[in-house]
């Protein structure tokens, strides 16, 4: 089933659960394996908390896209913008932030941002590929546990 929906959040910490259940219910309504949307929804609250603590303005937006076997969300933000890294690296780790780019980069197949001083978009993709009917992949990633 194809899905699309988008929703304005509230910039505040708050906003993090909310739109993680937002994913998490628009995935499953597009009959996404829940294995392949948790991945999803945790890039995304990544997404989330950098337009929360990096943007300006009051509110940032979530768009969802379920085409086929290929999910695209995109979190929109309005604020100074910022020259995203070509190939984001993970901090050493005692070191405090930095971490969402390469989080979400290690989770999902792409990431793509675009800033300039109107704001930051981050767009995340995922295929969804079955496997016997019983569920999918994590495309080209795996996690490390």
């Amino acid at each position: 089933m194809d899905v699309r929906t988008s929703t304005r959040l509230v910039r505040e910490r708050a906003a993090v659960p909310s739109a993680r259940a937002f994913v998490r219910r628009a995935l499953g309504s597009a009959g996404v394996p829940p294995e392949i949307a948790e991945v999803v929804v945790l890039a995304v609250a990544e997404a989330c908390n950098n337009a929360i603590l990096h943007a300006e303005g009051d509110a940032f937006r979530l768009s969802l896209a379920v085409d086929g076997s290929q999910v695209t969300v995109t979190v929109s933000d309005s604020g100074a913008g910022f020259v995203p890294p070509v190939h984001p690296r993970m901090p050493a780790p005692d070191a405090t932030g930095q971490r969402g780019l390469a989080l979400m980069e290690a989770l999902v197949d792409r990431v793509q941002v675009s800033s300039s001083a109107g704001g930051t978009t981050v767009v995340i993709e995922q295929s969804v590929i079955p496997t016997n009917g019983a569920g999918g992949t994590l495309g080209r990633r795996t996690l490390a546990r």
